[in-house]
């Protein structure tokens, strides 16, 4: 695989991984809100959203900087 083809597949996976977590962040309240479901566990589901998104987030941003970093090793 050429070097080129190398860093869109790395920083384009990335790029949607990151942008996934972002949003997911930044939905976390709206996406793990049920009606009916206990305020208790509500504010679980809300934090295992956001600590999902934020893997994603990293995972994304190491994705981007690894596409980059490939031709140069």
């Amino acid at each position: 695989m050429s070097p080129a083809w190398t860093v869109l597949t790395f920083a384009g996976l990335g790029v949607l991984l990151a942008l996934m977590g972002w949003a997911g962040r930044r939905h976390a309240a709206g996406l793990g809100a049920v009606p009916g479901m206990p305020a208790q566990l509500q504010q679980h589901r809300i934090a295992v959203i956001r600590r999902g998104a934020t893997a994603c987030l990293v995972v994304g941003v190491a994705f981007v900087v690894i596409g980059v970093l490939a031709p140069l090793l």
